[in-house]
């Protein structure tokens, strides 16, 4: 089966005008260099398909058939006399010559021969070669055929663009593509071993390279499978059993071949490509994979490779007679726990059939391997290995395993019951692990210390949670635990926000965040929770930038290293920031990570809080991009958020429920909603916290308004929530932005249409300083409504025009709905306007600033910036204006104004 044509329709129109010369009675020659895997051999297949579409007769050649010839000079001989047999016969005739470069030194002179011939007759050559292995003679004959015969079209790597029917819609496209350098053939490979853990057809074909050759090279290449990455000759022959003088010969067969190359450091080789070693190595028998892999960790030990090294071959041949075997894995699994937990995780399950009675290093083993997998989200294997660790207790057979020693067992496993839901169970094995430490000044002290600040958060117990993220910062500070105390700072600003000291709480939040940003990706990765938990209170303080900026990078962090447990927490309260921040569909794309963590086996973690909240955050999100389809979702994830909510009346069900209430008044049912809203948080909203009040007083008082029409019906209403909202503790400061709104909607449903502007754009200013663009352009809305029904509309284009730009950046169809439709309400204000008889009078208010300023002789971009409009609105404007005034340009326009100026009274723009 032949591969289909992917991104060649340079070298098919080529080929088809070569074609089309060749039936005119012209010869001609195209060279096809490239890469292994390119798509050389499809090219030429196309090549001949196009020939003998155009009664073209092919005679086509290989080069792996013409060495296995008994007579390699004969076979090239018949190759040419079938070409001149077509040619005197007065046929026009392709000649396609595959793998051109196995021919070596072509001494028949096929290459030369086939170029005579196309020179002297109706012959189109196409011949396909890898460049680093064409010898000198075919090489010297291609540049002395004349440039008028000979074209060049080498075959480039696909672009990520045009790879994208090989990689479809896999998540991890861009990193296959990445690696495999857009060669089609390696993409296809790293496709199947990521998605069946084989190389399947394409690595056949990379394997089949190997026939032919000798033995001694044939074993070079298994050993240089089995190592996997740069070596050194002296450790190649080692592993293969090659005396210097055999594996030079060998290198010497396997270099020619291009299936090992000088590797980019120092002088080492390598092979071809990863790819490569993966298909080879998948045709391994398992006793022979075992052999070369015990060889391999023999050679490396005795040539000083390191322990990443030397461990990656244990891993396949642990021998439990070698105690050495089991202190390297144990060495490089502590190496790279955070870096690549999966790898210490595979590590650590090679050294557990070698651990014996009362080993020393069996307590160890577990307890690495249990936070291996807490790090890598497989939590309920990593919680029954640290409960099989605790309940051994102080007399277990390998030391102390019930205490909260330097191993950090109890730490791990109150992080892990947190990632469980299981808040009260977390809090009482931190109390327990601080009680058994020795020593409490300590930088396990500290983060245990933290998990029961965590623990007194998750219970409203701001004043304990601020003492436990205190006393934790200082210990970890005292212990050069910059990532820890930084954890503990994000905290501890939670504590002080809570219990009304908001400056103090910036202060620590801003000194978490400069200790997160100056610490390294490698001291980071040891504790991922600090940016996350940084992230949760810039959130909270409305620092929405630069919480989505922390909780991007420990996302990427656990992305690159396969630390995945905080993969729910992080996504979410990420995609929460980018929606609130009006970035829509990257909010959406975070989500639908979240999605397929929701679908992966439960081990992978997760609770029923995170999945309401991200349910909640995405049906919100899809409500304000309104594409076609939304809506269906919209209700989807909200029913699923609240069913998740019901079965529980913890604080975070009470907040999901409340949002859910705001969408169903979205939706068009503000008596509904009202009744939903009061049924989570209480007749008076005391069933919340205070400060949570002021954010559901706005949504209550907004109700109240749509309730009563305005007016004055529903004042008394709106005007009581407003008071509620002022009377709650406005900490953190970023709720005065609703406790200013819900004073909107109260002067709104009184008919106190002025006042009630002037608390829009109080409020408006609020949530532009928190960045929260979908609530600036709600409040702008409001206001323009306000606006029309007190009579004035002059400010409203403004604000439309606004709101316009700001729904174009956050992608919001449903925003850019609401503009239009205000603008036809303006428009028809204009059009009952006094000016009905002047030249701009079907023109909107903005139409005719822009129309004023384009008769003043100012460009589109110079307009954009004087009326803070995008350039693109004020191309659209311009369109409507041409067409009202039936005027075809600018300077149309500008004669057409002037004249009006000249026969009729002045125009206020």
């Amino acid at each position: 089966m032949v591969d289909p044509l992917i991104a060649r329709e340079r070298h098919l129109r080529l080929l088809q005008s070569a074609v089309d010369e060749l039936k005119a009675g012209s010869g001609t020659a195209v060279a096809l260099p490239g890469e292994p895997g390119i798509g050389k051999s499809a090219v030429l297949w196309a090549a001949a398909g196009l020939a003998r579409g155009a009664g073209v007769a092919v005679v086509a050649a290989r080069g792996s058939v013409l060495v296995r010839s008994p007579d390699i000079g004969a076979a090239c001989a018949r190759v040419v006399e079938d070409v001149t047999a077509h040619t005197a016969a007065g046929r026009p005739v392709l000649v396609t010559v595959d793998d051109l470069h196995l021919l070596g030194a072509d001494e028949a002179g096929l290459a030369a021969a086939l170029l005579r011939c196309a020179a002297d007759g109706p012959v189109l050559c196409v011949l396909a070669y890898r460049r680093r292995q064409l010898a000198p003679g075919p090489a010297a004959a291609l540049a002395d055929a004349s440039s008028g015969l000979l074209r060049l079209a080498p075959l480039d790597p696909l672009t990520r663009e045009q790879a994208a029917d090989l990689l479809g819609e896999r998540p991890d496209a861009d990193e296959v593509h990445r690696e495999a350098a857009g060669n089609p053939q390696y993409i296809k490979v790293l496709c199947a071993l990521a998605d069946t853990g084989a190389t399947a057809e394409a690595g056949a074909s990379i394997f089949a390279e190997l026939a032919g050759l000798e033995p001694g090279a044939l074993a070079a290449a298994r050993a240089a499978a089995v190592l996997g990455e740069p070596f050194s000759i002296a450790l190649l022959a080692g592993v293969a059993e090659l005396d210097e003088a055999a594996a030079v010969r060998a290198l010497d067969q396997l270099t020619g071949a291009d299936l090992i190359r000088p590797a980019e450091r120092g002088p080492h080789l390598a092979l071809r490509h990863r790819v490569v070693g993966e298909a080879v190595y998948e045709r391994l028998e398992p006793s022979l994979r075992f052999v070369l892999h015990r060889r391999a960790a023999e050679a490396l030990s005795g040539n000083g490779g390191s322990i990443a090294q030397r461990a990656r071959h244990i891993t396949k041949a642990a021998d439990p007679q070698n105690p050495d075997h089991l202190t390297t894995l144990i060495a490089a699994a502590r190496a790279v726990i955070y870096t690549s937990p999966a790898t210490a995780a595979e590590y650590l399950q090679a050294a557990l059939p070698l651990l014996r009675a009362g080993n020393d290093h069996a307590h160890e083993v577990h307890v690495l391997l249990a936070r291996a997998r807490l790090l890598t989200g497989e939590l309920a294997e990593g919680r029954a290995l640290l409960d099989a660790l605790r309940s051994a207790g102080p007399d277990g057979p390998n030391g102390p395993a019930g205490s909260a020693g330097p191993d950090g067992t109890e730490l791990d496993s109150s992080r892990l019951e947190r990632r469980l839901g299981r808040h009260v169970e977390a809090g009482a094995l931190a109390r327990a692990g601080l009680a058994a430490l020795a020593q409490t000044d300590s930088a396990t002290a500290a983060a245990l210390h933290t998990e029961l600040a965590d623990t007194a958060y998750d219970v409203q117990d701001y004043e304990n949670c601020r003492i436990h993220a205190e006393t934790a910062a200082a210990l970890a500070a005292r212990h050069g635990d910059p990532v820890g105390e930084a954890h503990a700072l994000a905290q501890s600003a939670l504590g002080h926000l809570f219990t009304g000291d908001e400056a103090t709480a910036l202060v620590r939040a801003t000194k978490a965040a400069e200790l997160i940003d100056a610490a390294p990706d490698t001291t980071l990765l040891t504790n991922l929770l600090a940016p996350l938990q940084l992230g949760m209170t810039e959130g909270l303080l409305g620092r929405l930038a630069d919480s989505e900026r922390h909780l991007a990078r420990a996302e990427a962090l656990g992305r690159r290293t396969g630390q995945n447990y905080l993969d729910a927490s992080l996504l979410t309260v990420l995609a929460n920031a980018q929606s609130r921040l009006g970035k829509l569909n990257p909010a959406l794309v975070t989500l639908e990570r979240v999605a397929r963590r929701r679908e992966a086996p439960d081990e992978h973690g997760g609770n029923a809080s995170e999945e309401a909240v991200s349910s909640n955050v995405r049906a919100s999100t899809l409500y304000w991009r309104d594409e076609p389809g939304d809506a269906e979702q919209v209700r989807a994830e909200a029913d699923h958020a609240l069913a998740l909510a019901s079965t529980t009346t913890t604080s975070w069900a009470m907040a999901v429920r409340c949002f859910h209430a705001e969408l169903v008044l979205f939706t068009g049912d503000p008596l509904r909603a009202r009744s939903l809203l009061l049924e989570a948080a209480g007749e008076d909203l005391e069933g919340i916290s205070p400060w949570r009040r002021p954010r559901w007083c706005d949504t209550l008082a907004e109700i109240a308004m749509i309730v009563g029409g305005g007016g004055g019906g529903g004042g008394a209403d709106a005007r009581r929530w407003a008071a509620i909202a002022e009377e709650a503790p406005q900490h953190p400061s970023t709720l005065r932005a609703f406790v200013v709104r819900s004073r909107m909607w109260a002067h709104a449903a009184l008919g106190e249409y002025e006042a009630a502007v002037t608390r829009a754009q109080e409020a408006v200013r609020e949530f532009t300083a928190r960045g929260e663009r979908i609530e600036v352009c709600r409040t702008l809305l409001a206001a323009t409504e306000f606006t029309l029904r007190a009579g004035n509309a002059q400010p409203a284009a403004g604000w439309l025009d606004r709101v316009a730009l700001l729904a174009e950046q956050c992608g919001s169809m449903r925003l850019t709905a609401e503009v239009a439709r205000y603008r036809s309400r303006l428009a028809v204000l204009d059009y009952a306007g006094p000016e009905t008889q002047s030249v701009a009078a079907p023109l909107t208010g903005r139409e005719r600033e822009i129309a004023d300023l384009v008769s003043r002789g100012m460009t589109n971009p110079a307009i954009a910036g004087r009326l803070f409009l995008s350039v693109r609105t004020v191309e659209s404007h311009l369109r409507q204006i041409y067409r009202k005034l039936d005027v075809p340009n600018r300077a149309a326009l500008t004669r057409a104004l002037l004249d009006a100026d000249r026969t009729s009274r002045p125009r206020t723009f």
